[in-house]
């Protein structure tokens, strides 16, 4: 598939697509209020393996 350049917009519509079809949204620490919270435990995530 040949790659085209795309703006920040497009990119983070297709982002927010893909999360809303594939994402987990079950979570504990999804549920916290604090966006900083949520961000990091998810980067965290990548470097872990989630069972749920």
């Amino acid at each position: 598939m040949p790659s085209r350049p795309t703006s920040s917009t497009q990119f983070s519509s297709k982002v927010l697509h893909w999360y809303d079809q594939h994402g987990r949204k079950d979570l504990p620490w999804q549920e916290a209020i604090n966006p900083y919270r949520v961000w990091v435990s998810e980067i965290m995530l990548q470097q872990t393996q989630v069972k749920t």
